[in-house]
């Protein structure tokens, strides 16, 4: 029965019903989600599994004053409360310093582990895809079909269509090479000549290409703005972007590429969650990836030899995408420590050649070369995704993680630097001849500095505490910095600008808690003022940023916070809610999913 409107303002100062608290004690007071064991996974990571008990009831005095609607604010008098570091003694002031260095240490595990609770737990839910006024749900379409000729309409100009794939081969392709580069040539003439005929699933990979580099351009980039004027003057190049992804999407779903798909629709996944890594993160990409590796299985991607009916151009497509499918893994294992894809090596498949386009006939495949080409970047990653599957495997089971076992893996790794070094560097010095291998060195050096963090931050606290582990933390934490300042300001990578915006940022936020967390333990003795000053650049960077990255819209803040914990007589709060951000870093770096803002209301919480 519907309440009467004179019964709704008394229902609504009535106290509400007391429930009985479904988390333990030290979740309930922390406002962490709790998951309900004895103990719980919480309590067991923040060592506090003595204290993991759940109470009966509350109590009914606390519960009426904290739970009660529209109660005058006068009956919440408190009488205020000096801040506590004006009443700490020396004495007192070291125990804060290690709490907080204990603390940072916990939140420092929190960040390497994967969201396991689903996005549909938030109220906040994304736009779906539209088009005018018809509505498409992705990767079911919900409405009348349109024709391809509507599809071909929302195509930009030849000319800046021609710009923009050029650019995507030129700045893109190299880093995540899974297309065959005639091959696409063939493609992309046939489409200008006949464009009607085109199947769905290549405008699919044409809409995701464009989609894909314009995430990578500037607003101002001059021949875009030149050719494509009219246009760019109303909005910018991320809104098209977004509507070029849409326009992908849309393609996939009138292929009904769940049940018919090709090696165009596979590419096209690919490049989609690359992109999708890159600009948004890598957590968002795990379903569309469990899709692409289906595919891959079902097309027959990772057979071992080539059917005697099949072509080498075609059979070393396949390769490449499932190269494409390994190294997408790659970026799952290497950014959560918790994530095991070591399945994935047992299953069949032969890596692509490392050779150029040109190397690749259809009835052979040069010899490769003793140069980097086109697939070294690739081919080296494939690499650390064993590597990495090894480790990630070895931290996630029982077995016991000890100092033989780091000093192996710490080997390894570096094994893996030096033959980058030999084969992108020139006598130890980056190329003035070739812009692009001193790039590739960089973002592999990136995933290292990744790897020496997981495996050595078992060894930075506790009774396993081990100083060579604790610096090696401090250097790898700060050298995923230089490397986020490299490509955000060096002129020899401008072309790579774009790789702040999501995977550098990402990997650059796990170096800081790294070694803020490492620093905070240091005695008063250490000389940190380079880390000092390398961090508070980082935050500057960070911040200037969040016009374009998604996530350093969200790691701003937490930078800000360890900012201040590193150096609190430099920095402080420059609004009153600075005063809640403690209990909103707990909250975010526990909650679900990591690096995902829709569960917080990050604009009134730190505005």
């Amino acid at each position: 029965m519907t309440a009467s409107p004179s019964l709704t303002n008394v229902s609504n100062t009535r106290t509400r019903r007391v429930r009985k608290p479904l988390s333990c004690t030290p979740c309930r007071d922390s406002k962490l989600r709790c998951d309900r064991q004895q103990p719980c996974s919480r309590c067991k990571r923040r060592k506090l599994v003595d204290s993991c008990m759940y109470s009966d009831t509350f109590s009914s005095t606390a519960s009426a004053s904290t739970r009660t609607v529209n109660v005058p604010a006068e009956t919440h008098q408190a009488t205020p409360i000096e801040p506590a570091s004006n009443y700490l003694s020396p004495q007192g002031e070291a125990e804060s310093i290690t709490r907080a260095a204990t603390e940072s240490h916990v939140r420092w595990d929190a960040v390497f582990e994967r969201p396991i609770n689903p996005l549909s737990q938030s109220d906040q839910t994304e736009a779906e895809p539209t088009w005018g006024d018809i509505n498409y749900n992705f990767p079911f379409p919900c409405g009348p079909q349109l024709s391809k000729s509507d599809v071909l309409a929302t195509l930009p100009p030849k000319e800046c269509c021609d710009y923009l794939i050029s650019q995507y081969f030129l700045r893109l392709s190299p880093l995540f090479h899974v297309l065959h580069g005639p091959t696409f040539q063939r493609q992309y003439n046939n489409f200008l000549g006949q464009p009607l005929t085109a199947d769905l699933s290549w405008l699919a990979l044409l809409f995701t290409i464009l989609s894909t580099i314009l995430n990578t351009m500037e607003d101002d980039d001059p021949i875009l703005t030149q050719i494509w004027s009219h246009e760019l003057r109303f909005q910018s190049l991320s809104t098209v972007a977004a509507q070029f992804r849409k326009s992908a999407m849309i393609c996939l779903s009138q292929d009904q590429f769940l049940i018919r798909h090709n090696l165009n629709t596979l590419e096209t996944l690919l490049i989609l969650i690359y992109g999708i890594s890159h600009s948004n993160g890598v957590e968002q990409t795990w379903v569309l990836l469990g899709m692409a590796l289906n595919i891959g299985i079902a097309l027959r991607c990772n057979i071992r030899a080539k059917p005697s009916s099949m072509g080498w151009i075609e059979f070393e497509r396949r390769r490449r995408c499932w190269a494409g499918i390994l190294l997408l893994h790659t970026y799952q294992a290497i950014l959560f420590r918790d994530v095991d894809v070591s399945s994935l090596l047992e299953a069949e498949g032969m890596m692509p050649a490392d050779v150029n386009d040109s190397d690749i006939q259809d009835n052979m495949i040069r010899q490769p070369s003793s140069q980097p080409t086109q697939m070294s970047v690739i081919m080296f990653k494939l690499r650390l995704f064993k590597l990495s599957s090894r480790i990630c495997h070895r931290l996630s089971s029982d077995t016991k993680f000890d100092e033989l076992v780091l000093v192996s893996f710490d080997t390894e790794i570096a094994q893996e630097q030096a033959k980058w070094d030999s084969k992108f560097l020139i006598d130890g010095k980056p190329s003035v001849l070739d812009t692009s291998s001193y790039a590739h060195w960089c973002i592999l050096q990136q995933y290292a500095h990744q790897l020496y963090l997981l495996i050595h931050r078992p060894f930075c606290r506790g009774d396993s505490s081990r100083p060579e582990s604790q610096m090696k933390c401090i250097t790898s934490g700060a050298a995923l910095l230089e490397i986020h300042r490299q490509f955000f300001e060096t002129p020899r990578l401008r072309q790579y600008h774009w790789y702040v915006y999501g995977m550098t940022s990402f990997c650059a936020l796990h170096g800081a808690v790294a070694l803020a967390s490492c620093l905070l333990m240091q005695p008063a003795t250490f000389d940190s003022d380079a880390y000092r000053s390398a961090f508070d650049a980082a935050v500057l960077r960070v911040e200037n940023l969040r016009a374009r990255s998604p996530i350093c819209v969200k790691a701003y803040p937490i930078l800000q916070h360890l900012q201040i914990m590193l150096s609190p007589e430099k920095f402080q709060w420059s609004n009153a809610s600075g005063a809640q951000t403690s209990n909103v870093f707990d909250e975010w770096i526990d909650t679900v999913p990591w690096l995902s803002g829709n569960i917080l209301d990050w604009v009134n919480r730190f505005s």
